[in-house]
């Protein structure tokens, strides 16, 4: 769920945006019956065991699901990624629901991609209309900062001077 600098640089890099996604995960949660109730194509599916991509050396998936992209507004679109998820978490309110009572689903969140401002104190704020629409299905809420432009060089500068002390 969480990402490193050096995904995060990587995707920021390539201009890839940073969606608002619904993460269903469980150590003995069957994949198939994830998939089966889901309201949208999943935009990745992962089993416990098995590699997380078909990269040489790639990591070896330590629980089993699926994720979901409830909005696809750019990292810097807050406001909309919010409004979306409320849409979709209102027109697929009875699949969502059926997917949280599955047997062996142990992790359900909502997480928002949100840029890194260039601010002293960065404070963000659910709207309750939306926190109405996550309470039900007992999603966390998570929200993932992501550096951009001159935070993004800071950081990169703070990587080299880590690897020169190591």
């Amino acid at each position: 769920m969480g990402h490193s600098v050096r995904s995060a640089a990587a995707m920021l890099s390539r201009k890839i945006h940073m969606p608002c996604v619904i993460h269903f995960m469980g150590d003995a949660v069957n994949v198939e019956d994830l998939t089966s109730l889901c309201p949208v194509e999943p935009s990745s599916i992962f089993r416990k065991g098995e590699p997380r991509s078909s990269r040489p050396n790639s990591r070896i998936c330590q629980t089993s699901g699926i994720n979901l992209v409830v909005s696809d507004a750019e990292f810097d679109d807050f406001e909309t990624q919010k409004s979306e998820a409320a849409a979709f978490l209102s027109a697929h309110n009875a699949a969502l629901t059926k997917i949280r009572q599955l047997h062996g689903l142990q992790q359900a969140s909502i997480d928002f991609g949100i840029e890194m401002r260039n601010v002293v104190v960065q404070s963000d704020c659910f709207e309750h209309e939306l926190i109405d629409c996550i309470a039900p299905l007992r999603l966390q809420i998570v929200l993932s900062q992501y550096p951009v432009a001159k935070k993004m060089k800071r950081i990169k500068q703070y990587r080299r001077a880590l690897r020169k002390g190591a």
